[in-house]
């Protein structure tokens, strides 16, 4: 089996992996998995403002800024 790698735009990612996933084959393997894309960095920040808001609110609890670091820490 060959490896060709190929450059995206983050824009048209999703559409191009639909459209090759449908090739039996071709396997695909994301050459970096840790990094997030630009839509992931979006929603994530969504989220975060999100949980903020009810943390505001009093609807949800909000975590320690020291058990924060200790999480950050284990990473």
């Amino acid at each position: 089996m060959a490896t060709l790698i190929l450059e995206v735009q983050d824009k048209k990612l999703k559409f191009f992996k639909d459209l090759i996933r449908h090739f039996s084959f071709v396997t695909i393997r994301d050459s970096d998995p840790c990094e997030d894309t630009d839509e992931q960095v979006i929603e994530n920040i969504r989220a975060g403002v999100k949980e903020m808001r009810l943390v505001e609110q009093g609807k949800m609890k909000s975590t320690p800024f020291k058990e924060f670091l200790k999480e950050l820490d284990e990473l």
